[in-house]
């Protein structure tokens, strides 16, 4: 499934070389206003090769581990080259996948101390955050399908948790949900 070839994908590190012909994605940087945290967000959109706003994609939401944010799969993988080879090679259809900042907390930002009674409650209300403010927005500027069955949450360590609680605890919004 797709989720499945996702989260294997990403956990790997290496990449085989890109060939020159190979069609390939983009990783852009977004802000949206959070009524969460009552800040604007930013989060990581990756756009399969020849997005097409005409089509409704299926929709993988990445979650980072504890101290990081929408930027650690960026920091420490690869994430856009190994989306791009999962489609060139058919391994995957076309999707859109998003990388949240887990952590809905005012200022935006990772504390020196993630593991402080604030930080860990900011992770708790993200799930406010997807659900009301990251989820509509991208729905609304992005082609993305709204279906239950073509939307899927993963994550690492923390956001594994996250994933996993998310996920389960709404399965009218998730039908893929892992945790690595």
């Amino acid at each position: 499934s797709l989720f499945l070839v996702a989260s294997i994908t990403l956990s790997c590190t290496s990449i085989k070389t890109e060939p020159q012909e190979m069609q390939r994605g983009t990783m852009d940087t977004i802000s949206y206003f959070s009524t969460t945290t009552g800040v604007d967000r930013r989060a990581l959109v990756y756009t399969p090769p020849a997005y097409d706003a005409g089509k409704k994609y299926p929709v993988v939401y990445v979650m980072h581990g504890i101290g990081g944010d929408e930027n650690e799969w960026q920091r420490n993988a690869n994430p856009q080259a190994t989306l791009d080879h999962l489609i060139a090679d058919a391994k995957a259809v076309p999707f859109i996948t998003v990388f949240p900042n887990g952590r809905a907390m005012n200022p935006d930002n990772v504390p020196s101390n993630p593991f402080t009674s604030e930080a860990v409650a900011a992770f708790a209300a993200f799930t406010d955050d997807l659900f009301n403010d990251l989820i509509p927005y991208m729905e609304a500027t992005y082609s993305i399908s709204s279906d239950r069955t073509k939307r899927a949450i993963c994550g690492l360590s923390m956001g594994g948790g996250q994933a996993l609680n998310i996920g389960l605890g709404h399965p009218e919004s998730f039908a893929y949900v892992g945790a690595f």
